[in-house]
């Protein structure tokens, strides 16, 4: 497919005080919201907002220079790596990558965009690849995204224009758990009706993003309970249990399994979690 050179469109709505936020106990309303978009043929959006790995600027335990440089698009951890979501997505037979721009905004210094196919949905998966010293950027958009207060749209032809952040219907963050940094989180509250499954495919980030999910009207479909490293491999064994449908327990377990094939840690039971 071919792309063309217009800028991507992003927009943030105006916060508004609301209060009483409760936590969604069912998936129901999601699982009608992708179902009529399946049924109407309407591809489904998956925006993953990935810090990339950076060793002067993120509480991690330090890796090798270049895989820790946290400006470098060819070397990180997090992006160019067999595990990097997009040497991984682009090595993946089954996905095809069909947009690579790069410098983005100030924070984001590349985005990628894949498409595949599953019997008759269409998944169109963004990702970003932020600057490793703007975690509190990648945080604080990754929550406008997932409570609606984010827009962002991508010109892919003169046809097909991709919606995505707060459009998305599966928004997910991969890499170091920010939250455990010291940086400022703004209280992002959804004011519309739309709600979304959300993934933290970092560092024991079910003990975080609790009181967050809960002002976005957002499900926490994965969270993770250990100390892991957040390979792209999980995130592919995500979308596609979660395009299928798959019960939610079932679906971290089989996230830990495809982790724990990579990683000695039996049979990963213990990895992720759903829910509250």
């Amino acid at each position: 497919m071919d792309v063309t050179s217009q800028k991507d469109s992003v927009s943030f709505e105006a916060e508004k005080p609301v209060k009483n936020y409760v936590p969604i106990q069912s998936r129901d309303t999601i699982l009608k919201q992708l179902e009529i978009k399946k049924s109407n043929r309407e591809p489904l959006v998956v925006h993953v907002y990935i810090p990339l790995c950076d060793n002067e600027n993120q509480g991690i335990v330090p890796t090798s220079a270049s895989l820790g440089d946290g400006f470098s698009l060819r070397t990180n951890l997090y992006w160019a790596t067999r595990t990097g979501t997009k040497r991984f997505f682009k090595n993946h037979p089954k996905w095809k990558m069909i947009y690579d721009r790069k410098d983005i905004d100030t924070n984001v210094l590349e985005r990628v965009v894949f498409e595949r196919t599953y019997s008759d949905t269409k998944v169109y998966l963004v990702a970003d690849a932020y600057r490793g010293d703007r975690m509190e950027e990648t945080v604080n958009n990754f929550l406008a995204a997932l409570s609606n207060n984010r827009k962002d749209s991508i010109q892919m032809d003169s046809s097909v224009v991709v919606y995505a952040a707060g459009d998305a219907d599966l928004i997910m963050f991969n890499g170091h758990n920010g939250m455990m940094d010291n940086i400022h989180v703004k209280e992002w509250k959804n004011k519309t009706n739309k709600q979304t499954d959300a993934v933290v495919n970092a560092c024991v980030s079910a003990d975080y993003f609790t009181e967050e999910f809960i002002n976005a009207k957002a499900f926490p479909l994965v969270r993770t309970q250990t100390l892991l490293h957040p390979g792209a491999y999980v995130l592919t064994q995500i979308i596609d249990d979660w395009i299928a449908g798959v019960e939610e327990r079932q679906l971290c377990l089989n996230a830990g399994r495809a982790y724990c094939v990579k990683h000695d840690c039996g049979a990963g039971t213990k990895v992720f979690k759903t829910g509250w």
